[in-house]
């Protein structure tokens, strides 16, 4: 097999441009929230809800901060007063890998809190304490939704029926949204001229039109690349004398080897992405699919299969399914930007044909690829 980066051999360059030295989404995202309170005993009031709103973002690709304020009204057990609160906490969490869109984590958080009654102006000042474990799951690329269970530990001076700390268990809920463009690695694709570094077998003809890629040195070809015959005769017309031509009967416009024997060409799209769990396209992939469509225009005799592939995440049904349906997108946005689709297929792999392992994250992310494979 004949493996090909796209930007060699059909004249693009793919280059990578990472914002900073950051290969992690690190924009600020903003998260209003909502919380089901139910309080400690102790404190003689009811369940009620406190809303919030917290400013952050991932510090690595694993940690993330966040500033958040929130204010809740509660009823006395025994009627009178409200008690009103309002807080102001810094939250730490640890997030694990992200797996079908879905990323768990655990956290800690310190604040303070102030509490009062509706009808007075006096108020007291309590430390906090929060711990925080729970789940998010990524809806697109700037919105997340993140559901938590918090336990909060607060630290009073005799505020309520003379005890000096309170246990509350909060199921929180919020919905994130992030600010600006990310700055995770990007792909950035340009056409330029590279005549010398497109024809492999050095026989004057570019490797996009090649159909005999590995023409002996010297040989005299014609304009497909094919070494000109005229003594021994090319039965299937491939290039290839017959007395050299392992295999006769290639099939017509096959790319072949010296034996005459086909010679399977894959070209990756290096830089052509998803968004997590889905067959959507991130806004970098359209660059390189552009330039593709250009230079597939050019070279109108280059027939293609679009090749779809996972990393080993999920099950192999999901994965085929995922694959087939990412495959079926990109060759749906060829054809609609001018390739022809008689010159194209489109099939997915799943995980069945990795070209890295799947124990690390950086193997995982060269799994999950695009290819064109030359017909």
């Amino acid at each position: 097999m004949k493996k090909i980066v796209l930007g060699a051999s059909l004249a693009l360059t793919a280059g990578i441009g990472i914002a900073g030295d950051n290969n992690y989404d690190d924009r600020w995202y903003v998260t209003p929230n909502v919380s089901f309170v139910k309080p400690d005993n102790a404190k003689g009031v009811g369940s009620d809800l406190e809303l919030g709103i917290a400013l952050g973002k991932f510090i690595t690709e694993k940690k993330s901060l966040d500033l958040e304020v929130g204010r809740g009204s509660y009823n006395y057990n025994s009627g009178g007063e409200n008690l009103q609160l309002r807080s102001m906490s810094i939250i730490g969490r640890h997030h694990f890998t992200e797996k079908q869109g879905y990323r768990p984590f655990v956290g800690l958080g310190l604040g303070a809190m102030s509490n009062s009654t509706k009808f007075t102006s006096n108020s007291k000042r309590e430390a906090v304490a929060l711990l925080v474990a729970g789940l998010s799951k990524t809806i697109s690329e700037k919105w997340k939704l993140k559901t938590e269970f918090r336990f909060r530990i607060e630290n009073s001076d005799d505020t309520f029926s003379g005890e000096n700390r309170f246990n509350d268990k909060i199921i929180n809920t919020g919905l994130s949204y992030a600010l600006g463009e990310t700055s995770a690695p990007t792909t950035k694709t340009d056409l330029v001229e590279q005549a010398p570094q497109l024809d492999g077998d050095n026989d004057g003809v570019s490797d996009a039109d090649d159909r005999c890629p590995n023409s002996p040195a010297g040989a005299k070809v014609d304009a497909s690349g094919c070494t000109i015959v005229n003594i021994d005769g090319d039965d299937d017309n491939d290039g290839v004398a017959n007395s050299k031509d392992a295999c006769p009967n290639s099939r017509p416009g096959a790319v072949v080897g010296s034996d005459g024997c086909e010679v399977k060409v894959v070209i990756e799209l290096q830089g052509v992405h998803f968004d997590t769990d889905k067959s959507t396209l991130k806004p970098e992939s359209i660059d390189i699919l552009n330039a593709a469509v250009k230079t597939l225009g050019e070279h109108g005799s280059i027939m293609v299969e679009v090749a779809g592939h996972t990393d080993s995440r999920a099950s192999d049904a999901y994965n085929q399914a995922l694959s087939q349906r990412r495959a079926e997108v990109v060759y749906k946005y060829l054809v609609a930007h001018g390739v022809a689709d008689s010159r194209m297929t489109w099939k997915g792999y799943g995980e069945s044909q990795p070209i890295a392992t799947n124990d690390t994250e950086e193997g995982m992310a060269k799994n999950r690829r695009t290819e064109l494979i030359v017909k």
